[in-house]
């Protein structure tokens, strides 16, 4: 039977988590790398991060418990997908700066920013 993971609700999360796990090169790179198909799960192997296979256990579980992503166990391997809707709810615009931050294009930043007076 596979271990159910933590997924905070977003409600628990504060602020200093999410900048925290933001704070790191790797799970940044991450973050924007899901952004780039918010809605689609990708697989923990698709990202090349450095270190042993703890190290990266580490990396997903610190984003997930910042509300910044979903884990999922396939029976082979996990799957991340960015909570990038429910997110913006909680942190309006956090995660478009973040992406234009890094080198996205604005205007596509944009389009995944949530409307104003939402």
């Amino acid at each position: 039977m596979p271990v159910q993971m933590h997924h905070p609700s977003l409600d628990e999360v504060a602020l200093s988590a999410v900048f925290a796990a933001l704070s790191d090169d790797h799970r940044r790179a991450v973050v924007v790398a899901l952004a780039a198909e918010p809605d689609r799960e990708q697989p923990c192997s698709a990202f090349a991060l450095p270190g042993t296979k703890s190290t990266r256990s580490y990396h997903w579980k610190v984003l997930r418990e910042a509300g910044l992503t979903v884990q999922r166990n396939t029976g082979t391997g996990m799957t991340l997908r960015l909570r990038g809707a429910e997110f913006d709810r909680r942190f309006p615009g956090l995660l478009a700066n973040l992406l234009v931050l890094a080198g996205r294009p604005e205007d596509e930043a944009a389009k995944d920013a949530p409307p104003e007076g939402s």
